[in-house]
């Protein structure tokens, strides 16, 4: 392995050796033409730019070449306009050169932000981090004293109180003497921590240790907010933004006994709305955001404690409802899509949710929600938008309904009516108003039918039979909110393609309604009745998706009809295999509805391939539906007659008819799969017999009606080709196998005996009758098509003849009778009809290729010649069973000369026609026979008989050169 690296290696070298050899002397053939003058270009081609030259020719002259020499410094610098310089562009010129002085002047214009880390944390952060800390400073300090116990809770408020206006009082000083202070941070650190302290003071005299009522302290706390907004105005953004974190963190700083979650409530609804007002004076809308969202991460913290009297559900679910119904409105408006209302509403919905939940669906939470909801559909006519959050309050209501356990009908309906009128009745109003409002629409199609599944799901049941009118008629009333939308808006061109949302949610409903009201069996008829009105609005708005709708009908009266009713009984009437339950009547109406909506489609459907899907559909139930009054032996023959009906009046509707045929076809699988296993046994040969065949009353049945189907479809469907040569092929191969089933009746062969006496009268029968009905196709029939299917019935007869005949069953190797008179037997038809057949298909071939065909049906002719001779020699011989007898020596030397005589035979045939290929057969066959005699027949002589008969040999060979070459002599001079 060493060595073979090594010797890689050397290779490589060499190869690189050889290549640098080669690059420098190229280099030395091109190094001359580097020392070539260079001549400057003509004069006239330098010309200077031209004033009247066009923006696009200026573009497109050279650039000129800045010299090194001459380039300026970096650095440029103004000249005076009274010295000009040496080559400047007059100012009536374009000035084509790249100015990057200019370039750096226009550059100037973007800059990346400055960072000063000495401004930022050593002038603006530590004031107002001051501030903070004055303020949370003072909180724990009073937190301190509580827990040491050194001040009692009047000494304590009293104190909190005396900060706070201490604090606003430094502020006020630093705002008066800012020509002394010259830095607003100062007093907005000590204005918010003021606004903090003032908030933690009321709140501790009214939650904590109830110095004051709840009126006092509610009253103090909107002083504080009032002061708090007065002074964001006065001090500026600052101030707001620490009462906002100071506002929100005193509950979590100091409540060290359990809170009164009312004035909680109050509190921090008061603080964000005071925020919301002060963010709006200020113009800055996140500072809003900012407390609103502080005020609904109190709410989660509320809702963790699991409030439990009644006054605390209460006003915690007031306090979520001014979160996401009223602040908002005090941000003033937003831009097209009010955002902070839609996220303030979602979040207050949800929030709200949990409190019903926690509440255990109290009908005072419930109460609040659906104020929240109202509240939201106010809003939403003042703001267009805001109808996504009254369809979101929708679904968490839809959601908490279908949660709600164990739910009172009473109960139900005081929520679930309020909840639907708020959540469906507002959108429709809207769309009555502006049927443009998809939003509305929306909401309206997928509401109700949720609604009326919640409602289904709570008071509902699994058991069909169950008449239940007071939830058919809820589902009924939800039905017509969509029904109305689908009415406003059916007249509205622009929105056609969304008629299909009302339709969809009014077919829920309706059919959902039927479901309640009929028994099992009957459930069908109400999907099919809906089915049929969804056709029905297809069939006028074509384009509007209607459609869709309408197949997804006709798939639901499938579902129905097949999880409803005795259809196991049902099915089994298909297949011939029913029970016989009693009810055809109810079936008859199941099978019959259940047709319609396919029967709709099939003629409203506009696309081709879709309608045939209709077709096919509409054919298997209605197959369906014969099948449960028509006995099962006749079905067959119902699925033929209504696919030749459909063939004769209406052919353009190929699915109903050739799913008809199908069926059909496969009530003929069973029978035409035992006959063909039949042939395939004889292939290996195996008699066929007519006890292994199918019965014949099952044949005329069963095989019968699918075969003239498919006759008829091919004369029906002529002009089109490949269905007519399937079909046409169908026919052939159904044609034939009934027709050899009944043509097997006629000679009964049962047993060995009876193949043996009768075998080949019946192939040579049958293979007649095969070749007579493909000549009569190929003579009679009216297509092209038709004729060449003749053709391959021919063949079929041949290809018989030579497996069965001539093959597998042949006489003179098998035991066949073929008769006791000479010449008269059965050998001769068989033998000759394999000549006519050979014959009539080399006579039907065309141009080049009958040419090329001659040589093989003459070779055929001669075989089929030479083998009935042998046969008819060996029946002499042996009788009518051509193997009982072992072969003579006589006999077999008889063999030879009937091969020399039909040799002599074939040559003077092949003289006579002129034709070459009987002249090399009698050739061959001549050959063959001398052989034979000699070295065969010859074999056991000894002596001079042995010499004799080389010497004879030798002479009969010459004899037939020389009598081929006078025959080829005779032709070329004739021709």
């Amino acid at each position: 392995m060493e060595y073979l690296l090594i010797f890689g290696l050397i290779w490589a070298i060499y190869e690189l050796w050889r290549r640098v050899d080669r690059l420098e002397q190229r280099l030395r053939e091109i190094e001359p033409l580097s020392h070539v003058p260079y001549e400057a270009p003509p004069p006239e081609r330098t010309r200077p730019l031209e004033p009247d030259l066009t923006e696009d020719e200026a573009a497109s002259e050279p650039m000129p070449r800045a010299d090194p020499a001459s380039a300026e410094p970096a650095i440029t610098r103004e000249l005076p306009e009274s010295t000009p310089e040496v080559g400047a562009v007059e100012a009536s010129e374009p000035d084509m050169r790249f100015d990057s002085a200019t370039f750096l002047d226009r550059s100037e214009g973007f800059r990346l932000p400055r960072f000063d880390f000495e401004d930022i944390f050593g002038r603006k952060l530590p004031i107002w981090a001051g501030g903070v800390a004055l303020a949370v400073g003072g909180i724990f300090l009073v937190r301190y004293s509580i827990e040491a116990g050194l001040l009692g809770p009047e000494v304590r408020v009293a104190l909190s109180f005396l900060a706070g206006l201490v604090l606003l009082v430094a502020a006020e000083a630093a705002y008066r003497f800012e020509h002394r202070v010259r830095d607003p941070r100062v007093r907005q650190a000590f204005a918010g921590a003021g606004i903090a302290t003032l908030y933690a003071s009321f709140y501790l005299a009214g939650s904590q240790y109830g110095l004051i009522g709840p009126a006092i302290a509610f009253t103090g706390l909107a002083l504080v907010t009032a002061i708090a907004l007065g002074l964001s105005l006065r001090f500026g953004l600052p101030a707001a933004v620490l009462g906002l974190v100071g506002g929100f963190a005193t509950p979590l700083l100091v409540a060290s006994e359990e809170a009164n979650l009312p004035v909680l409530s109050f509190y921090l609804t008061l603080l964000t709305a005071g925020l919301a007002l002060t963010a709006r004076r200020l113009g800055q809308r996140w500072l809003g955001a900012a407390a609103l969202a502080g005020g609904f991460v109190w709410g989660m913290l509320m809702l963790a404690g699991r409030p439990s009297a009644d006054s605390d559900w209460l006003a915690l679910g007031l306090y979520l409802l001014a979160l996401g119904a009223a602040i908002p409105l005090l941000l003033g408006g937003e831009g097209r899509i009010p955002w902070t209302r839609l996220a303030s509403a979602a979040l207050a919905a949800v929030q709200m949710a949990a409190l019903v939940g926690l509440a255990g669906y109290d009908l005072l939470t419930w109460g609040l929600y659906l104020l929240l909801a109202a509240a939201m559909v106010v809003l939403s006519w003042r703001t267009r938008e805001l109808l996504f959050g009254n369809a979101f309050i929708l679904a968490i209501g839809t959601i908490l309904l279908a949660t709600w356990p164990d739910p009172g009908p009473g109960d139900f309906a005081l929520v679930a009516v309020p909840l639907a009128l708020l959540g469906l009745a507002n959108p429709l109003a809207r769309m009555w108003r502006d049927p443009l409002e998809l939003t509305a629409l929306a909401q309206v199609a997928v509401g109700a039918p949720v609604l009326a599944g919640v409602t289904l799901m709570q008071f509902g049941t699994a058991d069909n039979d169950v008449f239940q009118p007071g939830l058919a008629a809820t589902t009924a009333a939800l039905f017509t909110f969509p029904a109305l939308a689908l009415w406003r808006l059916w007249r509205v061109e622009d929105r056609k393609h969304f008629l299909v949302l009302p339709a969809s949610a009014a077919a829920i409903l309706a059919f959902a309604a039927l479901h309640l009201l009929l028994p099992d069996w009957a459930e069908v008829l109400g999907a099919a009745a809906v089915a049929l009105a969804a056709a029905g609005l297809a069939w006028c708005k074509p384009r509007g998706g209607l459609t869709a709708l309408a197949w997804a009908g006709g798939i639901t009266v499938l579902v129905t009809l097949f999880s409803t009713g005795s259809i196991l009984d049902e099915l089994g009437y298909l297949v011939d295999e029913g029970q016989g339950s009693g009810g055809m009547v109810h079936a008859v109406l199941r099978w019959g509805a259940a047709a319609l909506p396919f029967l709709a489609l099939a003629f409203i459907e506009r696309r081709h391939r879709v309608g045939r899907i209709a077709e096919v559909l509409l054919a298997l139930v209605t197959y369906g539906l014969v099948a449960q009054f028509i006995p099962g032996t006749w079905l067959a023959w119902s699925a033929a007659l209504l696919a030749a009906g459909c063939l004769w009046w209406r052919r353009q509707a190929p699915g109903f008819w050739g799913a008809m045929f199908g069926l059909g076809v496969l009530w003929a699988l069973v029978p035409f799969g035992t006959w063909l296993v039949s042939g395939i046994a004889a292939l290996a040969g195996e008699p066929v017999l007519v006890t292994a065949l199918p019965e014949l009353d099952t044949v005329m049945l069963r095989i019968l009606p699918a075969g003239l189907v498919a006759g008829l479809a091919a004369w029906r469907m002529q002009h089109r080709k490949l269905v007519l040569a399937g079909f046409g092929t169908a026919a052939l191969i159904g044609g034939i196998c009934l027709a050899h089933i009944l043509f097997k009746q006629l000679f009964q062969l049962s047993d060995e005996t009876s193949f043996v006496s009768l075998g080949i009268a019946e192939r040579t029968v049958w293979e007649a009758l095969l070749a007579a009905g493909g000549v009569a196709l190929a003579r009679f029939a009216p297509q092209p098509l038709l004729q060449r299917l003749g053709a391959i019935g021919v063949a079929l007869g041949l290809a018989h003849l030579s497996v069965f005949t001539l093959t597998l069953h042949n006489p003179l190797w098998d035991e066949q009778a073929v008769g006791t008179l000479p010449v008269a037997n059965w050998l001769l038809p068989a033998h000759a009809l394999a000549a006519a057949m050979v014959w009539w298909l080399f006579a039907h071939s065309r141009g080049l290729l009958r040419q090329n065909l001659q040589p093989l049906r003459d070779a055929l002719m001669m075989l089929l010649v030479s083998l009935w001779a042998l046969s008819e020699l060996r029946h002499s011989y042996s009788g009518t069973i051509l193997v009982d007898l072992p072969m003579s020596q006589g006999e077999d030397l008889l063999r030879s000369l009937l091969g020399i005589v039909l040799a002599l035979a074939f040559l003077w045939w092949g003289s006579r026609k002129q034709q070459r290929s009987w002249r090399i057969g009698s050739l061959v066959l001549m050959l063959l026979a001398v052989l034979k005699v000699f070295m065969v027949d010859a074999a056991g002589l000894e002596g001079l008989l042995r010499i004799a008969s080389f010497f004879a040999l030798g002479v009969s060979l010459i004899g037939i050169g020389w009598v081929y070459s006078r025959q080829l002599r005779s032709t070329e001079a004739a021709a």
